[in-house]
């Protein structure tokens, strides 16, 4: 029988529904994608409800032609405006050798906090150990120690979101088998267990706002959200050169950072709303788009910043997302301005390949796999093995 999954996502400027087949040689083959533009997410809320279910009837229905098959059910991405990361430290004692039951343990004891009324638990995982050696483990298992310290990492949703999308997709007839954390997908699936096992700031650049998650091993650590994103970037150009957002989108993608720095172009060409061709001058565009994305990377710097006091390190940066990846020389403006070197992230399959589809790779994989693949006990690197992932309190 063969086996397939569908993913849906709710950007912040977009819809995607990604259909799927798991091949055991091949990887996934993707059989069908669509990507639905609609009014999005901002602070966390639909800018336009009403909009929100016809984008996504568009988006299964433009699925069902390219499958030949009914989608009757979907697992279904938690955005990052609508989640939350805290992390819980706590101490059990152990008699001789650390056993899962002293891990269950002290997973119970860090999860005794309250929970605001608007969240519910979606994901709890061990993210580092402490024991009476001195030395950080990602897996305990089988090593004598007398008391065992860990931090747990634990991932909320909003109810909100929740409840709103079963309703969504119920009126549609698909039902929602399972909600995945994106921010926790992307950690897990765009990036490698050796950068995670170093320490990893995953910067995702979304059109409306940007996710920041510090990842070690198979956890968040810190998570935050920017509320800005590419968007941002085409409402300025927009605003500042008086023209429509399809002809500042345009420019926007046409720009290439640090080029007129050679004196090598003065003028960029697009379509205005009427179709034309139109001349635009580069160094305004050049003024309006530095400043924007240079107050962006300032933001992600100073999160980053923030998390690097908490740890004592300088961590890798990591960049997907379709807000920045899209504009030539963004990783060397990006180092200019910040002094960091990023890396854009790339992904193996070539239907979703580019950085906006990057998170619809994430969520595919982790939808297939459910959990993390465990090994042997390791120190200061390595998996835990499976977490624990709870739909609905």
């Amino acid at each position: 029988m063969r086996d397939f999954k569908t993913v849906i996502e709710f950007g912040t400027s977009k819809i995607s529904c990604t259909v799927a087949e798991k091949k055991q040689r091949m990887g996934l083959e993707v059989l069908g994608y669509a990507q639905i533009p609609y009014a999005g997410i901002k602070k966390s809320n639909w800018v336009d409800s009403k909009n929100v279910i016809y984008a996504l009837e568009q988006a299964l229905e433009s699925c069902e032609r390219q499958t030949g098959f009914r989608i009757r059910s979907a697992d279904v991405g938690i955005p990052g405006s609508f989640i939350k990361v805290i992390t819980q430290t706590a101490q059990v004692p152990v008699k001789g050798r650390v056993s899962e039951r002293d891990v269950d343990r002290l997973v119970d004891r860090a999860r005794r906090f309250d929970i605001l009324d608007d969240l519910t638990l979606v994901h709890e995982w061990p993210a580092w150990f402490l024991l009476d050696d001195k030395n950080v483990y990602l897996e305990p298992y089988d090593i004598p120690t007398k008391n065992l310290r860990g931090c747990v990492s634990f991932t909320f949703a909003n109810k909100f979101f929740l409840k709103d999308v079963m309703d969504l997709l119920n009126h549609l007839g698909v039902r929602v088998d399972y909600f995945i954390p994106e921010p926790l997908a992307e950690a897990l699936y765009l990036l490698s267990a050796e950068k995670r096992d170093s320490f990893a700031a995953l910067v995702d650049v979304g059109y409306y706002s940007t996710n920041i998650s510090l990842v070690y091993g198979d956890s968040i650590l810190y998570f935050a959200t920017i509320p800005m994103g590419g968007g941002h970037i085409t409402s300025d150009i927009s605003y500042a050169m008086k023209v429509e957002a399809e002809t500042a989108e345009q420019l926007k993608r046409r720009y290439t950072f640090g080029l007129s720095d050679n004196n090598s172009i003065s003028q960029l060409f697009a379509k205005d709303a009427e179709g034309k061709l139109k001349k635009y001058p580069y160094d305004l565009l050049k003024e309006i788009i530095d400043a924007r994305v240079e107050h962006l990377i300032m933001y992600i710097g100073q999160h980053i910043a923030k998390a690097e006091a908490k740890i004592g390190r300088k961590i890798n940066i990591y960049l997907t997302g379709g807000g920045l990846a899209f504009m030539k020389g963004s990783d060397s403006f990006f180092r200019a301005v910040s002094g960091r070197i990023p890396t854009f992230i790339k992904v193996p399959n070539t239907k979703l390949q580019p950085p906006d589809m990057h998170s619809a790779y994430a969520l595919m994989q982790y939808a297939y796999d459910g959990y993390i693949q465990s090994k042997p006990p390791t120190k200061k690197k390595g998996f835990f093995g499976r977490g624990q992932d709870v739909l609905f309190e």
